[in-house]
């Protein structure tokens, strides 16, 4: 029998530990604007603060300055309350705006940004800051694409591996935190290659409802390209950042390219510092 966003445990019952603050970077473009709303969303169900941060710089072609960056936050933070946060901070800084929200981003915090520019071979050529940040974060990430009308998915990727079972466990938290239901996702070269995979995965996690999971097994094609084809089921997708740095990257890891090609929005797990 299956379940439904009704059988998720309440406020009350949740494990809300998994983040103790929000860092928001913006920059009031229209991607920096879903940012915020996520944040906020999310701040709301994890009952914790919001730092919204804008980074300005007066040198090079996108000149800007000081006021434009107060403008940046304090616009953010009119939505956030609005929204229901009840702690907001606003930064603004001069500077790199990749490094600078890499400073931001301390321990047990997690930075969300805007993704638009990921997928964008220009954008990183040119310096996109949400590709430095991917590739250099020692804490979790969110790369928004979207404001879900109601988060009802999560979708948490696996291969069986020690790190992957660390986004999974991140993962699982947040998906209860939002009153959505978490899908174990792997890809595999067959139905029940996947399945085996799916049920070790299960029970070496331990969480309060294992009977929560749905379960997704991506077959046919290379597991990253399986994974963004399945990324429209899903209100957010979990993925560790193994690969994301190193020769793995330059190889082509999992994990990059999912970062890079995925057109939802992406919970980018540490799992290795």
């Amino acid at each position: 029998m299956g379940h439904s966003a009704a059988d998720l445990p309440s406020i009350g019952e949740r494990h809300m530990g998994c983040y103790q603050r929000i860092i928001v970077g913006t920059n009031g473009s229209e991607s920096a604007q879903t940012a915020v709303a996520v944040a906020g969303e999310f701040a709301v169900r994890l009952d914790i603060g919001v730092t919204a941060v804008s980074v300005w710089k007066e040198a090079g072609r996108r000149s800007t300055d000081a006021a434009w960056a107060e403008q940046n936050t304090a616009a953010a933070a009119d939505v956030l309350l609005a929204t229901g946060v009840t702690e907001v901070t606003r930064i603004e800084l001069e500077g790199t705006a990749g490094a600078l929200l890499l400073e931001a981003a301390e321990p047990g915090t997690v930075l969300i940004i805007g993704g638009g520019s990921l997928g964008s071979s220009k954008a990183r050529l040119l310096g996109s800051t949400a590709n430095h940040v991917s590739h250099h974060s020692q804490t979790d990430v969110v790369f928004t694409h979207k404001i879900p009308k109601r988060w009802t998915t999560v979708g948490l990727t696996t291969d069986g591996s020690a790190s992957s079972l660390t986004a999974v466990r991140r993962g699982y938290d947040l998906a209860l935190a939002l009153s959505a239901r978490p899908f174990l996702v792997t890809s595999a070269k067959t139905d029940d290659d996947g399945a085996t995979t799916l049920i070790d995965v299960e029970g070496q996690i331990a969480v309060s409802d294992p009977e929560l999971f749905g379960r997704d097994v991506l077959t046919g094609v290379p597991a990253a390209e399986a994974i963004c084809n399945a990324g429209w089921k899903y209100d957010l997708v979990v993925i560790g950042n193994r690969g994301m740095s190193g020769p793995a990257r330059l190889l082509g890891s999992v994990a990059n390219k999912v970062t890079h090609d995925i057109d939802t929005n992406l919970l980018l797990v540490n799992t290795t510092h």
